[in-house]
């Protein structure tokens, strides 16, 4: 299975580079414009199969969007926040070795979905991954 992620406008901007670990990114600006709304985005990314990345934590809970999310029959990840300086390719590094995780949660649960991916630094290998289905 070849997932399509798609980085909203603000991780696009320092995730970019998880291209180079082999996966198959999209990145905002390169299919929008920089004021393309973001409610609109759902629709179109669900529309093309592609999986949302994002920072933004409060999605799920907005009822307008959350409603729009269920509608589109989107895929969300909800990815940790920045914590320091490098965390755009350790958290880029991570995603990449827990691609096994994903695909087998989005085979497991079908559209619509919103997960959070989660790294338990108290764990090593894979096991360190968790994808934990909140909507």
């Amino acid at each position: 299975m070849s997932l399509v992620f798609f980085c909203d406008r603000n991780l696009g901007k320092q995730f970019g580079q998880i291209r180079g670990l082999g996966l198959v990114v999209e990145l905002h600006d390169e299919h929008f414009p920089p004021d393309h709304p973001d409610e609109a985005l759902p629709l179109e990314i669900a529309g093309r199969g592609w999986i949302l990345l994002t920072f933004d934590h409060r999605m799920h809970r907005n009822p307008v969007e959350k409603s729009t999310l269920l509608q589109t029959q989107s895929r969300v990840i909800l990815l940790p926040p920045p914590k320091h300086g490098n965390w755009a390719n350790e958290l880029a590094s991570a995603f990449h070795q827990a691609q096994g995780k994903v695909e087998a949660f989005f085979q497991r649960y079908p559209p619509p979905v919103v997960a959070r991916f989660e790294i338990n630094l108290k764990k090593v290998g894979k096991s360190r991954f968790i994808l934990r289905r909140i909507l």
